[in-house]
């Protein structure tokens, strides 16, 4: 067993106790006897379960076609509101940079913009007869990094096109000529917390592709296709409740029941999730389906989907099918399971290829794909250097945030006075108890103190528990002298490395502990003892219970039982590192039983994150729309006139926080101490090695 031990010669204020060797190792701070790994899972499976048992309830209820159709019109409005507004219809301004003649089609290399200055690269495929006006279709691409060059795309575009189809594939964002697939998970995390959606970003652009191609004369606009696998697959169901055009819709290893998803042990994209969809009775995955109804709609699926389970396809597909029957169209569903993996293979393609000519007329009763030499990816290029944020004037999606940032940037009043700061306490508790969908009056403070050990002279150790609620347990452990003062003082530690960590800080809890002050260790949910907490999964996100919010929560429990009559706490000081110290800030927005915090290395802002380059934070930081509400400088404000101290602050991309950001957010809750008669209790400092410890210790004892 691997130990630490230091040595202390330091007496205790009311005493002349003389502490000695302080030995604690790892093993003393765990305090589960099994492991609680899947701890999380749990407890987000039940929580799920339990949502779409009310969202089941809801359908089966449904028995006529005007009882599907209002509950679609439900959906629709959800995911409106979940996505936020569209911007107005501009010029297209579509234009063909190239062309590549073959034997029987015809290749358009096309840009349009489906917003001002954002470019949309596209590759239109044109059969060589084009007597009159032919069914349209268009490709979504799935995560692809070559895009509308990927092979799978280029065989079902000629196939299309030498049967007598008009093809259009475009690149999406991340993908082709649009940039690298990393930006899904960069622009999503970013569009999160500004207040809109990436997917705004990327069903606009399909929506768009529409109106270029009801813009060629070539198209009959009234049979055109869509499809897509995977991430296309999510599009294409997704943008069914947005664009009533789409004749016959093919969405191919995608479909599914998020529920069953989740018992997969499953995650998702940031474009694919709706916060708070499974709270409403919505299930995102397969719901915008309803949209097609009665029109044609195939589920294109395969046996061997690792991201797609069969029997949530069959799931899915029995609700389609009474909705279906409903308007007296069950003939306009099939299903379809090919013995394949996650994939769009030939036999996919063919069976898209015959449903899409059933429904449209086509004359051509051949739906077997050839095989034909492909296109290199260069020379399908809509542009001359392969990417669209080199053509002049371009935008990107980066430009599409900030913009929508600078109008939608909350302008809360500033509080100058103690009126001023009564009433800016009030409106951040209501607004950070919407944002993190918790209930600060309703919080449980179950604990239970486990084991009592001997850990040095003078010093003992307590292993306790804490249920904050049913199927979540906070494990952590007390430290304190044997001859403690009656007057109860406790220093809370949070880590979001987890309370082991504390043992990298012994110099600084030997001296707590030498001043008399007990230290309190929890492991918050999800976070040491109790990892992984699952947040790249999203389905605390989808659930409408973000792990910002569960963790606040934790937080106020374990103060509520450390007041409570087990430790009957008089003073509580909170320590916090990184994300754990940002909890503790939020918490202290509804409760005025921590008397002082120390924050080492939060998140300087939520903003920041949006505007680095490449952030480094991620799902932990998503609190939906949190910047048109207010940002840390808010949080702080809050806090006066209790000390706050934080320390080494990070930017978004985790280095430390720029020199104009910094005192900014210094001069401004500066303010506000002053207006409380309390200057000295705000502090925002880069703190070297000795100058951290200085500050910890006098921070956290002395104020």
């Amino acid at each position: 067993m691997s130990r630490l031990v230091i040595l202390c010669f330091i007496f205790l204020l009311n005493g002349d106790v003389v502490l000695g060797q302080l030995d604690i190792s790892i093993e003393d701070l765990t305090v589960l006897e099994n492991s609680a790994d899947t701890m999380m899972q749990s407890y987000l499976t039940n929580l799920v379960d339990k949502q779409f048992a009310v969202r089941d309830s809801l359908l089966g209820t449904l028995k006529t076609a005007s009882d599907w159709d209002e509950h679609t019109q439900t959906i629709r409005d959800s995911l409106a509101s979940w996505t936020g507004p569209f911007p107005d219809r501009t010029p297209l301004k579509g234009r063909v940079t190239g062309r590549i003649e073959r034997d029987g089609y015809t290749v358009e290399k096309i840009l349009f913009e489906s917003r001002p200055g954002y470019l949309v690269s596209a590759n239109l495929y044109l059969p060589a007869d084009l007597s009159s006006p032919r069914p349209a279709h268009l490709n979504l691409i799935g995560h692809s990094q070559f895009g509308k060059a990927d092979e799978r795309y280029q065989r079902m575009s000629i196939a299309l096109a030498r049967s007598g189809f008009v093809v259009l594939t475009i690149d999406q964002i991340g993908q082709g000529e649009r940039g690298k697939l990393s930006s899904h998970k960069i622009i999503g995390t970013q569009a999160f917390i500004s207040g809109t959606h990436l997917f705004n970003f990327m069903v606009w652009d399909a929506i768009r592709a529409i109106d270029y191609l009801e813009s060629r004369p070539e198209v009959d606009s009234e049979n055109i296709c869509l499809t897509g696998s995977s991430g296309g697959g999510m599009m294409t169901t997704y943008i069914l409740p947005f664009d009533d055009r789409i004749k016959v819709a093919v969405p191919t290893c995608n479909p599914n029941t998020w529920s069953d998803r989740v018992h997969a042990n499953l995650a998702t994209d940031h474009e694919q999730v709706f916060f708070g969809a499974f709270e409403s009775s919505i299930d995102p995955r397969g719901d915008p389906l309803f949209a097609q109804v009665p029109n044609p709609l195939m589920l294109n699926t395969t046996t061997d989907d690792p991201l797609n389970p069969v029997r949530g396809v069959w799931a899915l597909n029995t609700w389609l099918y009474k909705a279906y029957a409903a308007h007296n169209a069950p003939e306009k569903l099939t299903t379809t399971m090919v013995k394949a993996g996650h994939a769009y293979n030939r036999e996919q393609r063919e069976l898209t290829f015959a449903w899409m000519r059933r429904w449209t007329g086509n004359e051509s009763v051949d739906f077997w794909e050839q095989d034909t030499p492909l296109e290199s990816e260069q020379n399908l290029w809509a542009t001359s250097t392969g990417s669209v944020f080199e053509e002049p004037g371009s935008t990107g999606p980066k430009d599409l945030i900030l913009e929508y940032l600078e109008k939608n940037r909350a302008d809360l009043e500033e509080p100058e006075s103690p009126e001023g700061w009564n009433r800016h306490k009030t409106t951040m508790a209501a607004l950070v108890s919407e944002l993190l969908h918790i209930d600060a009056g309703d919080i449980s403070n179950k604990g239970k103190i486990d084991k009592t050990r001997v850990i040095g002279d003078g010093l003992e150790l307590r292993s306790f528990v804490v249920e904050p609620e049913q199927g979540i347990v906070l494990p952590g452990v007390m430290l304190e002298p044997i001859s403690a003062t009656s007057e109860s003082k406790v220093v809370l530690y949070l880590s979001e490395k987890g309370k082991s960590n504390i043992l990298k800080n012994l110099d600084v809890i030997t001296d707590i502990l030498s001043r008399g002050y007990r230290i309190c260790a929890v492991d918050l949910r999800g976070i040491g003892e109790t990892s992984p907490d699952l947040t790249h999964k999203f389905w605390d996100f989808l659930s409408g219970k973000p792990i910002f919010g569960q963790r606040v929560k934790d937080v106020l429990s374990v103060i509520q039982w450390l007041k409570g009559p087990d430790l009957q706490a008089d003073q509580i000081k909170l320590w916090g590192e990184g994300m754990c110290g940002l909890y503790g800030a939020f918490a202290g927005v509804f409760t005025d039983d921590i008397d002082g915090f120390v924050i080492e290395k939060p998140l300087i802002s939520f903003e920041s994150v949006v505007q680095v380059d490449v952030p480094a934070y991620q799902h932990e930081v998503i609190l939906p729309g949190i910047l048109e509400q207010f940002d840390m400088t808010q949080v702080y404000q809050a806090l006066c006139p209790r000390p706050v101290t934080v320390l080494n602050p990070l930017s978004g991309d985790k280095e430390p926080a720029g020199n104009d950001e910094f005192k900014r957010i210094e001069k401004e809750v500066l303010r506000t101490y002053q207006s409380m008669n309390s200057p000295g209790s705000w502090s925002l400092q880069k703190a070297d090695f000795e100058q951290r410890k200085q500050d910890l210790s006098s921070r956290l004892i002395d104020n």
